[in-house]
């Protein structure tokens, strides 16, 4: 039997199957690593979008979870391969530069992150990620991904 006709076949077969059916297998399908990587980058760049609809919907309320908030931009700005000054995290964090720096000194002092001199301008501090932090954002969006998938949402 050749290539072609083994081929026909399954799209025959394909065909005729109920989508129900293809969903669950493409669904349970082991994901790519790519596909991992990107599906976490979407997650955690989605939950930073949700907070900054929150913020403009609710105006006057102070929703405040700066190292969740941190943590998240700078797995974000981790996977995109971007640096994050101190300055411009302290104004992500959603609180003020006193809080944002106290909540900087703790993930650093919690092993997350570390603090060094910019390559590019000595007067100024980037913020880095440790593996730590980026091994706990990646099980926590993990864990995201799959209840998602479990409500229905998709990604695609």
């Amino acid at each position: 039997m050749g290539a072609e006709t083994q081929r026909d076949e399954l799209i025959d077969y394909v065909v005729r199957l109920p989508r129900k059916a293809i969903e669950d297998t493409l669904l349970s399908m082991p994901k790519l690593p790519e596909d991992l990587s990107r599906d976490r980058l979407a997650a955690a760049r989605a939950v930073l979008a949700g907070h900054r609809r929150r913020k403009a919907c609710f105006r006057g309320v102070r929703f405040s979870d700066p190292s969740w908030d941190m943590v998240l931009e700078l797995y974000v700005a981790a996977r995109e391969r971007r640096h994050i000054a101190v300055s411009r995290l302290c104004d992500l964090s959603g609180g003020s530069t006193t809080t944002a720096l106290r909540h900087i000194e703790a993930l650093e002092a919690l092993g997350y992150l570390i603090r060094k001199t910019d390559p590019e301008d000595g007067r100024r501090l980037i913020v880095s990620t440790l593996p730590p932090l980026l091994d706990a954002a990646e099980q926590w969006l993990d864990l995201q991904i799959a209840e998602f998938r479990i409500q229905g949402y998709r990604s695609d």
